[in-house]
């Protein structure tokens, strides 16, 4: 048996939930999958000084971004061959993909009508209605709205 897992960090319990989600469909697809890791290669190595040197400049000229963050990570656990380090390095990238979902998740998103298009005005909490609940892991930012007044009679069936 094992202990209840704790999770302190904002949005990490539902990064979790998503990503063990992912990995229940993975199993279920393809089983528990053995592969080489095909890391180390001296071109890698040449490719993660790049994408970290990328990374910087980027940031230096206040352009940076969070693909800029996550490909640094990802080339440099591609460059490692050392197991340990290489471990040490795909959990970095973990961490980035969770820090960047985290942002998606808490960013606030436009109230677009998912069936019309339109904006759906925030004026009052009557005009909108919320798609289906979001499924484990999956933030309400990404349910669909849709018009709700009598106005939108199209939208409102979309929407049930």
């Amino acid at each position: 048996m094992t202990a209840p897992l704790f999770l302190q960090t904002p949005g990490l319990r539902r990064f979790a939930t998503a990503v063990d989600t992912e990995r229940q469909a993975q199993l279920a697809k393809f089983g528990d999958q053995k592969h080489p890791d095909g890391t180390g290669s001296p071109i890698q190595a040449v490719e993660a000084d790049k994408a970290r040197a990328g990374c910087q400049a980027a940031f230096a000229r206040g352009e940076g971004t969070w693909m800029h963050v996550l490909v640094e990570e990802v080339f440099e656990a591609l460059a490692e061959e050392d197991l340990v380090r290489l471990r040490a390095e795909l959990v970095q990238v973990a961490a980035v993909a969770a820090a960047w979902i985290h942002d998606i998740d808490t960013r606030p998103h436009p109230m677009i009508c998912a069936h019309c298009g339109e904006p759906i005005p925030t004026d009052t909490g009557l005009n909108t209605w919320r798609g289906p609940i979001p499924a484990p892991g999956q933030p309400d930012c990404v349910t669909p709205r849709y018009h709700l007044g009598v106005e939108y009679p199209e939208c409102r069936k979309a929407g049930t």
